[in-house]
């Protein structure tokens, strides 16, 4: 092997486009001038395809690496079985309890920054060793020290005062079960730090370039240089576009935000694969690198889709509903599958020795070859593969469903199309609220008003979210009048005390209705929340000036 060959695993090409990040690059500059507002949710459609093929595959790479061989299990027991029967039991619980699957959450959008941070460092130094490049413990620390602010500074965005600078888009989660807990740093001590945490770590990363630089060349640099541009591009540049605002902003504003978010998981996805296939599989030939990614698939696709139908499974006749539902149970699956995740491959490349490895990893002398699996353990690897295998084609097959007939069908307005194609959904549990809510406010258009409110019924059955009350509020009082949907409104507020809409909607209910004394307190409340609002303080008058008339035994303007 030359000394140009060492550098690389796979070759220039490949390792600079999908392990340095150069592809995600070129990516997000294409992103960035074709993402607007009013297309950027085309761009989101294609995200459980892309998650799919990319993702799913990631998460399992790092289960067979710890699961598939007896000595891998063992050495790394702790991890495989203790640490994972906590993660899951905590994923069940959260499904029943709301405050312990917000923590779940928090955990996960505050650690994934970083799980994503360490592996562009330990990339990076990989090159830098493979090109012969020296190394000193002063650049290896300042080099590590730019990386873990750069994470910092997405973590300070997340528990800011202001969500307008938050890594997440927790927009997604608003008026669901599980909440990204904030601690709301307060603004003058948030610019401080962030100021002071974004100054550290351009000049940790400055230093350890200057460095570095008087060791090596450019081109023994690159790919390391482009890994830390990557890491950049990833968590830095958004949140001092977000935080700073200027021109930048609009880059990570409205859909753009949960574009970034997405492809940055992509990003990592991708460059994770890389370099687990060049472990396991670099030197099979074509079809064993491609056995080796379709049991990839199947086991994240197992990890994925299992535990959510063991849930879905338990609530079919049970009296023990969890307070989770459609998106939410995503929700909470997400948070628990990348924490899982993260512990496991913590374990796998970060424990190298130490007291700490020395207890928790137990190396066995003996070699894989002379530890045949059983065949109660063949037994069981087959059925996770079948299961996951089957997994991998329910979700592609309501992909196909979804993009091929039921949004044509929204989109030309044909209610029949849409309907059936939902019930293909249903029968394989992949419909959502959202699909019933959109049929729903498409037979309203359309004037089917009875498969409208059956539709919306159903979807705030699978999950309530304020604008299913609105719809199914509209649609009932056009079938059945004012009086029978004013009970719509009043358990929305009820669940959502805080919705603007969702109160003013109910206090002209009131006042249509001539109840301007049970419109008031409702009007006064929305002043204090939204108190510049005219409009409603002009609503408030009339509602007074109405309850006064009606005390007074006066004939309202209703009544005469």
């Amino acid at each position: 092997m030359t000394g140009e060959s060492k550098r690389w695993l796979f070759g220039p090409v490949p390792d600079l486009l999908l392990g340095c990040g150069l592809g995600y690059v070129a990516l997000f500059v294409v992103l960035s001038l074709a993402v607007t507002p009013s297309n950027g949710a085309l761009y989101l459609a294609v995200v459980p395809l892309i998650s799919i093929l990319t993702g799913t595959p990631h998460y399992g790479a790092t289960l067979l690496r710890v699961y598939e061989q007896r000595s891998e299990r063992r050495a790394y027991g702790f991890f495989a079985f203790p640490a994972t029967a906590v993660v899951w039991t905590v994923f069940y619980i959260s499904l029943y309890q709301p405050f312990v699957g917000s923590l779940l959450l928090t955990l996960y959008l505050s650690w994934s920054p970083w799980h994503y941070s360490g592996q562009n460092y330990g990339i990076a130094l990989m090159f830098l060793r493979r090109a012969g490049v020296e190394v000193t413990p002063a650049v290896e620390r300042a080099l590590y020290l730019g990386i873990l602010l750069s994470f910092l500074l997405t973590l300070l965005s997340t528990q800011g005062s202001s969500q307008a600078g938050a890594y997440a888009p927790v927009q997604p989660y608003q008026g669901g079960v599980f909440q990204l807990l904030r601690i709301g740093i307060p603004s003058p001590i948030y610019g401080l730090a962030f100021v002071g945490t974004a100054l550290a770590c351009v000049g940790s990363l400055a230093f350890a370039g200057a460095a570095l630089l008087r060791r090596a060349t450019l081109r023994e640099l690159g790919p390391a240089a482009a890994l830390v541009f990557t890491q950049l591009l990833w968590f830095v540049l958004p949140a001092v576009a977000r935080h700073w605002g200027g021109p930048l902003e609009r880059l990570f504003a409205g859909d753009r935000m949960a574009a970034a978010f997405f492809w940055i998981a992509t990003g990592h996805s991708i460059q994770y694969l890389w370099i687990t296939t060049y472990f396991a599989a670099k030197d099979r030939p074509l079809h064993g690198r491609l056995r080796y990614h379709a049991k990839t698939l199947a086991a994240g696709s197992f990890v994925w889709g299992v535990p959510a139908l063991l849930y879905s499974a338990g609530l079919e006749g049970s009296r023990l509903g969890g307070v989770a539902l459609g998106q939410d149970v995503f929700v909470v699956l997400a948070a628990a599958v990348n924490i899982h995740h993260f512990i496991l491959d913590g374990a796998i490349w970060k424990l190298r020795d130490g007291r700490v490895a020395r207890i928790l990893i137990r190396r066995e002398a003996q070699p894989e070859s002379a530890q045949p699996a059983s065949p109660r353990q063949r037994w069981f690897a087959g059925a996770v593969y079948a299961a996951g295998g089957l997994a991998t084609l329910g979700v592609l097959f309501s992909l196909a469903v979804r993009q091929l007939a039921f949004e044509p069908a929204l989109r030309r307005g044909d209610l029949g199309a849409a309907q059936r194609s939902l019930r293909h959904l249903d029968a394989f549990g992949y419909e959502s609220a959202e699909d019933y809510r959109r049929v729903g406010q498409l037979a309203a258009t359309v004037d089917a008003m009875l498969p409208a409110q059956r539709s919306l019924e159903h979807s705030l059955r699978l999950q309530p979210q304020p604008a299913t009350y609105l719809a199914l509020a509209r649609v009932v009082h056009q079938r059945q009048g004012l009086e029978s949907a004013l009970p719509i409104y009043v358990a929305a507020v009820a669940r959502y005390p805080d919705d603007v809409n969702l109160m003013n909607q109910l206090a002209l209910a009131h006042l249509r209705l001539d109840e301007p004394e049970h419109a008031v307190p409702i009007l006064e409340r929305l002043v204090r929340i939204v108190p510049k609002d005219e409009a409603v303080r002009a609503s408030l008058e009339r509602a007074r000036k109405r309850s006064a008339t009606s005390a007074s035994g006066a004939p309202t303007a209703q009544g005469r």
